[in-house]
Parts: C-alpha cells; sequence; structure tokens
C-alpha cells in the first residue's frame, strides 16, 4: 500500500491578464502549526494552488468578490467570502471528527465509534449506496476483515457465513443477525439491500455477548434506511447485469474422448493374459496407426470386417450405436456449454421517504429477478418495507418497521454431474425434436436436462415480519422502550415428475410438503445515562427478553395417478401408494442481561455485561447458562503527551474477554425421540415404535471463551486509518452426537465433550489517496486476516501409543476418524494419502509389490514396508479452509455524482476443489498413454 505525500496536484492559474489582485495568506491547524499542502481554490473556477512548507499561499483573485475553498484531507472545509480590498487571508483549519463521532450500532443501543471497546467493523452507505447486491452477504463479502462466505452459485445469491473461523464440530456456527435491534431469525434474502442503511459486524466476545444465546459466532448488525428529508424524497433505481461463468468443470474434447477411450482398452488390453491379447493397433484410429501396422492388417484383425473402417474402431473402443452415428455425421454435443448461460440479473427499487417535526417514515417496494449460471436456475422475490416512528409527546414515541417478502424458487437446474459425464457423441435430442432421456441409448447416464425440462415445480414461500416499539423518556436520565416483534411465514414446496422420465412408475409421481413457521419476541429496555462534570460518563442497559417460536408442516407423496397425471400434485388422492407425514415444532427462550459503560475523561473506557439464558431444547438440569463480558480501552491520542503529535490523530488501544454460547443443534437432541416402521407379521402388516436415541437431561449450553487485543489508529490528519486485532477463542462442551454400542439398546446420545480454539489476526488499512473537493476522491481499502483452528479434545477415551516394534509406551485421548476429526490438528485439516505419480512402464516389478500395475496411482510409502495401509501411511496435506485471506478495494469518485470501484480478494493456503475431466465416470481412470 503506497501513500500519497501531497493533497493533489498544483493548480496554476494562466497570467494572461493584467487586472485582479493577489490574494495571499497562512494556513494553520487550531495548535497554530502550518497545514502543509491544503488545497486553495477559488469557487467557481478550475485554478488554484496548495500551501507551502510553512502554510503559506497566494492566488490571483481577478473578479471583485469571490469565495475562496480550504481543504485539507482530516479536516474541515473552510469557505471565506473576500471583497474586493481584501489581500490577506490567514484560515485556521480544524480536525473533521466525524470519523470519531460516527455512531456505531451495538447490542441494544448505539455508541461513538471512539467509545468502542470491543471489535467492531462499521459498513456505511459509501458501500451499501453504491455496491449493487441482491443479498446482503454480498455487501460484507471482501469487506470484513475475518469475515468468510461461500459463493453461493445460485441465482439467489448468498451463501454460508462465518467470522473468524469454526468454533464448533456439529452446533452451527453462522453469525447472529440482529435487524433494526431485534433478532432476527428469517432469511437474508429477504431483506433487501436498497433498504439497509449501514451494517455494523460484532465480531469478539464483548460486543457479542449481550446476545449470548448465539453470539459465539458474532453478530451481524443490520440498521434499515429511516426518513431524512424535510420534503418527501422519492428514489428510483434499476440495476441491470449479467452473470456468467468463470471456468467451467474442464472435460475432454471430442477428439480427447476418443483417445480416452482408446488408452482405456489398450491399458486393459496390456496386462490380458498372453493368449487374449489383441494385436498391435486393434484399438488405434485406423488414420493414425502404428509404424508397421497398415490399414489392411489392422481390418483383418475382425474376419467380418465389413469394410468401414471407422465403424469398425469405434466399436472396438465401445461406443454406443448413437455415438457412431453421431460421430459419421460429424454432430458433438458440448454438454458443459450447454448446462452453462449468460444469466440476466434485474433489480428494481422504489422509496418514499421524509419526515416532519414528529414524524420519520420510509417506505419502499423492490422487485429482483435474477437468471443463474446454470439453465434452469431462476430466483424473483418482491420486497417491501415500511419503517415509521412518530413523536407523540416529549416523553412518548412509537414506530413499526415491517417488511414482506414473497418469494419464489420454482425452478430446477441442469445436473452438472450428468453433463460433466456425458459423452460429446450422445445426442440431447430425438429425430423429433422431444428431450433424449438417454443420450447414449443406454441406461447408464441419463440426459442432465431431464428433471430441467420435465418435472412440474412450485414454490413460493412468503414472510411477514413487523416490529412494533416504544420508547418512553423517564425523569433522571432514564430511558424505556419496549418492542414486539412477530414473524410469520408460509410456504409451499411441491413437484410432479411424469411416467416419462425414467424410473418413475407409470401415472407418475407427485410430492407436496406445506409448511408455516410463527414465532414472537418481546424485549424490554430500561436505560439510564450520567454524566458527572463532563469527567465521568455512565450508561447502564438492563433488557429482559422473552421468546417463542412453532412451526407446523405436512409433507404428501404418492404415485401410480390414475387415470393419468395429468392434475399432478393438485390431485394427490388419485395416486396408488399414498404417503403422509407431519412435523410439529415448538422451541421458547428467555434472557436477562445488564450491561455497563463507563468513560473517565472520555480516554478510559470501560464495558461490562452479563447475561443469563434459558432455552428450551436443553436438559432439564441445565435449561440456564451465564454469559459474563469485560472490556477497556485506552485513547492514548487524546493524552497530553500527544498533543503535540503531527503524525498521529487517534491512537486507541483496546482489550476485551468474554463469553458466549451456541443452541443451534436441534430442539429435540436432549430428549429421546420415537421413530416408526412397518413390518409384515404373519401376513398382516404392522407399525412398531421404537426409540432413536437416548435422553440426556444434562445436557448443556455449549460456551465460547474469546481474548482479543486491538489497536485503532489515524495518521496524517486521518488519511491513513485503520484497525489492529489479534484473538484467541476456546469453545468448551462441544454439542456432540455420541453413537453408543449396540448392546445399550440405542444408537446415539446427544453430549456435551470437547474443546476447539482459535487464533488469528486482523488488519483493516484504510487510506484517502487523493481528494479534489468536488473533482475527484480516491480511496482504498486494504484487509487482511489469518486463523488458525485446532481440535483440543474429543471424547476423552484413551488409546495406546505404541513405537515401532508394536510396544505400548503411553495413551492419548483417541482421534474420531469416522469423522475426519484428529485431536491437535483443525476441523478441516486433511489427513490423507499423498499421492506421488503414476506407476509407469518398466516399474512393474516394485509397482506389484503394492499389487498396482503401470497405470495405478502411486502413493507415498512413508514407512517404506512395502504396504499402503491407513495406519502407518497417511500424512496432514493441508487444509480444506483458507488460512489466510486478503482483500483490496479501490473506488473512485468522480464530480460528487458518478462513483466507480473494484474489489480484488484473494484467499490462500488451503486446497479447494479442482476439475478433472470426466465424460464417462468410470474409464478414464488407470489409463496409460502406451506408444506402441
Amino acid at each position: 500500500m503506497s501513500l500519497l505525500v501531497c493533497a493533489g496536484p498544483t493548480y496554476v492559474l494562466a497570467q494572461t491578464q493584467t487586472n485582479g489582485r493577489i490574494v495571499s495568506g497562512t494556513v494553520k491547524d487550531a495548535a497554530g502549526e502550518p497545514v502543509i499542502g491544503a488545497s486553495v481554490l477559488l469557487k467557481g473556477n478550475t485554478g488554484g494552488t496548495i500551501t507551502d512548507l510553512d502554510g503559506k499561499y497566494s492566488i490571483k483573485v481577478t473578479a471583485s468578490k469571490g469565495t475562496l475553498v480550504f481543504s485539507y484531507i482530516g479536516y474541515k472545509t473552510v469557505e471565506k467570502e473576500i471583497g474586493q480590498n481584501v489581500r490577506m487571508l490567514d484560515i485556521v483549519l480544524h480536525e473533521d471528527t466525524e470519523m470519531l463521532d460516527e455512531v456505531v450500532v451495538v447490542g441494544y443501543g448505539t455508541m461513538k465509534k471512539k467509545d468502542l471497546t470491543g471489535s467492531v467493523t462499521r459498513i456505511g452507505q459509501e458501500v451499501t449506496e453504491n455496491k449493487a447486491a441482491t443479498n446482503l452477504v454480498e455487501f460484507l463479502r471482501g469487506t470484513v476483515a475475518g469475515f468468510n462466505s461461500s459463493l453461493g452459485g445460485t441465482a439467489s445469491g448468498g451463501g454460508t457465513m462465518e467470522i473468524r473461523g469454526p468454533n464448533s464440530l456439529k452446533a452451527n456456527t453462522e453469525p447472529l443477525v440482529v435487524l433494526d435491534g431485534s433478532i432476527y431469525y428469517g432469511l437474508l434474502q429477504d431483506i433487501n439491500p436498497s433498504d439497509v442503511e449501514s451494517i455494523d459486524v460484532l465480531k469478539d466476545a464483548s460486543s457479542s455477548a449481550i446476545y449470548g444465546a448465539r453470539g459465539a459466532a458474532g453478530v451481524i448488525m443490520v440498521t434499515t434506511k429511516r426518513g431524512k428529508s424535510e420534503k418527501p424524497l422519492i428514489q428510483v433505481s434499476t440495476r441491470v447485469g449479467f452473470t456468467s461463468v468463470g471456468k467451467a468443470a474442464e472435460v475432454y474434447s471430442p477428439e480427447g474422448y476418443l483417445k480416452m477411450r482408446s488408452d482405456y482398452y489398450k491399458t486393459k488390453d496390456y496386462f490380458a493374459p498372453a493368449g487374449s491379447k489383441k494385436p498391435l493397433g486393434y484399438y488405434d484410429n485406423p488414420e493414425d496407426l502404428p509404424n508397421g501396422v497398415s490399414k489392411e492388417q489392422w481390418s483383418e484383425y475382425d474376419p467380418s470386417f465389413s469394410g468401414d473402417y471407422v465403424e469398425t474402431w469405434l466399436n472396438r473402443i465401445a461406443l454406443q450405436p448413437i455415438e457412431i452415428e453421431n460421430y459419421k455425421k460429424g454432430l458433438t454435443t458440448d454438454w458443459m456449454d450447454r448446462a452453462f448461460r449468460t444469466g440476466l440479473r434485474q433489480d428494481y427499487n422504489v422509496s418514499v421517504s421524509g419526515k416532519s417535526s414528529r414524524t420519520h417514515y420510509f417506505m419502499s417496494m423492490g422487485y429482483v429477478n435474477n437468471e443463474g449460471v446454470k439453465v434452469g436456475d431462476n430466483y424473483s422475490n418482491v420486497r417491501s418495507r415500511i419503517n415509521i416512528e412518530s413523536e407523540i409527546s416529549k416523553w412518548l414515541s412509537v414506530g413499526v418497521n415491517a417488511q414482506f417478502a414473497n418469494r419464489t424458487d420454482g425452478s430446477v437446474a441442469v445436473d452438472l454431474t450428468s453433463a460433466s459425464k456425458a459423452s460429446p457423441y450422445g445426442s440431447m435430442y430425438e429425430p423429433d425434436g422431444s428431450l433424449k432421456w438417454y443420450p447414449h441409448d443406454y441406461e447408464k447416464l441419463t440426459n442432465p436436462f431431464i428433471y430441467t425440462y420435465n418435472r412440474e415445480k412450485f414454490n413460493k414461500t412468503q414472510t411477514f415480519l413487523a416490529t412494533l416499539f416504544a420508547k418512553i423518556k423517564l425523569p433522571f436520565g432514564i430511558s424505556y422502550q419496549v418492542s414486539y416483534q412477530n414473524r410469520y411465514a408460509w410456504g409451499k414446496d411441491y413437484y410432479y415428475d411424469p411416467s416419462t422420465i425414467p424410473f418413475i412408475v407409470e401415472g407418475g409421481f407427485a410430492y407436496r410438503r406445506d409448511y408455516s413457521e410463527y414465532e414472537w419476541m418481546v424485549d424490554n429496555i430500561l436505560k439510564w445515562n450520567k454524566s458527572i462534570n463532563k469527567i465521568h460518563n455512565f450508561d447502564v442497559t438492563l433488557v429482559a427478553n422473552v421468546e417463542k417460536y412453532q412451526s407446523w408442516a405436512s409433507r404428501q407423496q404418492n404415485d401410480g395417478f390414475t387415470p393419468n397425471g395429468n392434475l399432478g400434485f393438485h390431485n394427490m388422492n388419485a395416486g396408488l401408494n399414498p404417503e403422509l407425514n407431519t412435523d410439529d415444532q415448538v422451541q421458547t427462550g428467555n434472557a436477562f442481561l445488564g450491561r455497563l459503560n463507563y468513560a473517565l475523561m472520555d480516554r478510559y473506557i470501560l464495558t461490562a455485561s452479563v447475561r443469563r439464558d434459558g432455552f428450551s431444547a436443553f436438559g432439564q438440569s441445565n435449561p440456564y447458562a451465564t454469559f459474563p463480558a469485560f472490556a477497556g480501552a485506552w485513547r492514548i491520542s487524546e493524552e497530553s503527551f500527544m498533543k503535540d503529535n503531527k503524525v498521529i490523530d487517534n491512537l486507541k488501544l483496546r482489550l476485551s474477554w468474554g463469553m458466549n454460547g451456541n443452541r443451534e443443534f436441534g430442539r429435540y437432541e436432549a430428549l429421546s425421540r420415537l421413530k416408526t416402521t412397518k413390518n409384515i407379521i404373519g401376513g398382516m402388516p404392522v407399525t412398531g415404535v421404537w426409540t432413536e436415541n437416548l435422553a440426556n437431561s444434562m445436557l448443556k449450553w455449549e460456551k465460547t471463551a474469546s481474548t482479543n487485543i486491538g489497536l485503532d489508529f489515524g495518521l496524517l490528519g486521518n488519511r491513513l486509518f485503520g484497525t489492529i486485532d489479534l484473538y484467541k477463542t476456546k469453545t468448551t462442551d462441544l454439542l456432540l452426537t455420541r453413537a453408543l454400542p449396540d448392546i445399550i439398546g440405542y444408537s446415539t446420545v446427544a453430549a456435551n465433550m470437547g474443546e476447539v480454539s482459535n487464533i488469528g489476526a486482523e488488519l483493516t488499512l484504510n487510506s484517502v489517496n487523493l481528494n479534489i473537493p468536488k473533482k475527484l476522491k480516491w480511496t482504498s481499502t486494504f484487509i487482511y486476516s489469518m486463523n488458525k483452528n485446532k481440535i483440543k479434545h474429543l471424547y476423552g477415551n484413551k488409546v495406546n501409543v505404541l513405537d515401532d516394534k508394536g510396544n505400548v509406551i503411553g495413551e492419548r485421548e483417541a482421534d474420531d476418524e469416522t469423522n475426519g476429526w484428529y485431536i491437535g490438528h483443525g476441523i478441516h485439516d486433511i489427513y490423507d494419502y499423498k499421492f506421488v505419480g503414476v506407476w509407469q512402464i518398466g516399474e512393474e516389478e516394485e509397482a506389484s509389490k503394492y499389487g498396482k500395475t503401470p497405470g495405478d496411482p502411486k502413493l507415498l510409502d512413508v514407512n517404506n514396508d512395502g504396504v499402503i495401509d491407513s495406519k502407518n501411511d497417511r500424512v496432514w496435506l493441508g487444509s480444506k479452509t483458507p488460512k489466510y485471506r486478503m482483500s483490496l478495494r479501490n473506488e473512485f469518485t468522480l464530480f460528487d455524482c458518478l462513483n466507480i470501484s473494484f474489489l480484488l480478494r484473494g484467499e490462500f493456503n488451503y486446497f479447494g476443489t479442482f476439475n478433472y475431466a470426466k465424460n464417462d465416470d468410470s474409464r478414464q481412470f488407470n489409463i496409460m498413454n502406451l506408444s506402441i
């Protein structure tokens, strides 16, 4: 990252006029020090200058009156009118503290950025207004240090989210989302990004512990817009874009496919018994035969040679008749090219906002319609919102924040697995133009578009969320807020497969699932704020929370519809094999918490909080848990010994510790669950009931303790500013499903055991590279994050440690090889055989020791015992998750009306999923390129 020293280029006025006067002076800061490189412009003109090393300037003014504009990065811009007699003008620039006074949303309230003690990243309007997004995750990706999100790859966008690495083995580790101050359990895609004012990400435990129930994975605070202008403001936006796949999985070309088939059969023949080997060149293209083999000799290998060289060769390498026919006609199908497309993305929004002396309002409607890069992948969503807050009296204000979403996702995307395996000489369509079920005329592989073009699907979800709130001002600096939130969701997921699809019974198959959700939550918030002599500042928050969730779902399926399946899922009773399932669930929770913020002389800041959470899903003995947190900050830049420093504008040291909980493990894991099964006994159908798992009344919260040390800094007039954070987390009492011995009579039990740790570092560096008022502003943001994860303990059972001779020399805690969890290593670390090449011709003897032949993969024999086994020959290869992540964002603003930005993002030091050519999933392995 480079830093530009000067504030901008020097502008020189043309000296072509003889009239006018020179205005000169000195520009200083509040401490009386000269400001070097400050911009001095004559308003309305293109000419200007900058101050020299002593802060002095001189500028020619031709008009009798005018306005001089003085500006410098990190200082407030000053405009001064000058009359015709003004020759000298000295200016004092004051620091722009807007960055430090920026209000950040924290749990159950707000704080100024300068008063924060925890690790919080804010995404403001500079991102939410300028970045095109159809899902909130797109705002966070590459913008927040320590935030990781998988690329969804679908038309709806989004993807999984994670903050500061995985801290659980089985429980959900996605961050908690809080929308306008209330916990939000809906889907992010139902929140319109165009309605979002800002996003604050709480990353350390002291910040998120106030949401102890799910704060272990971090908290994402979303604040939507409210009216600001006294005049009604109508905004209309249209975004149209295109999306395409960067690089599809590589498959064989038509020529490569034929060579692969030829090599396969040559390899197979190479190891055939001597009496059954084929003659030289038997599987080769007759137009490209080995030396010494003529076409006549080649044709005589088959006594029944038909005279058609091409057909004979293709039959020898086992192509199907349709493939041979297409080869002769020169017809090929690029299945991957057909599977992908350039998708159209459309996003339309309209909003009306404003305010009066007592009321703020914001109303919006948005429609998004996206085509995914895969054929058949479509998504649409109609989203609306209304935010109203009105001051009823000086002591009472009430409001409502409500949103509605109507989401449609009834598409069936192409099957990429089948597309990557299909032969380029297969056919997509029958001669009559209908879809060909089996591209190769055999049932090994179905057409990848078979469900895309034949399944009738209907999938629609509607959600309504409303939060009603009232704020009451009480005496002595006390305020009270009560909010009631409810969320409804209705969903329908139906589909019908006609019997024309292979494997579907006559009459077709239909599936129908209807479900609904309802939840409500009440927050009572009491606050007290007190300042004593502007030296001691107290802020106390008390919260009582209660919540309830219920869901109802019914699932039907049937097949063999008579007289036909024309009505599909609209007439479920017409099938021969009806099946009905229902699933109703409920959960409840409550919480009490308190938080104290104390600031001494606006330099020394302390925060302490404690939360007591209860949840119905845990065992009867442990439904509650307590989550404390402590944090402190020292604003070093406010000390007297820093006042004369001209480089450092802001410097704050932060230290925090806190504990959070995780409850996302299932609603009934602590109880024994009943299962039903059907059997035939004595010729009669009998339904049996059995218990699937053992109950655990001691099941309790998974807890994560986190320590964070951070530094906030601003340099050179806050031209360069950012944060550095180092953290360490430890998660104990992991929520796991433990397998039980058959003799107990239960298959599994939910239990608390094990420990996982994370350590990491984060850097966010912002720079203002160029700032010419009302003309050009160029800013950059560099983000770096590192995370290392480790499993410290698992189930506690011991295994013997053996030396090279098999003698017991000690014991250690056992790993869980079934799940790939190894103590002392990361959750996603890879422990497997190391591929070191392919056995070659001439290595037959050595390969035979391992039961291999040339063409087989060669694995590393770690202990050189001539045997490849899982106990002695697996090694640590790396991790499936990146250890380092970096991003660089550059943004250019031209003339206050045009914004151009780009983001570069990289992930390093991990093993991803790599492509290899397929086209028929079995015959490309163990192939040698035999030069015979």
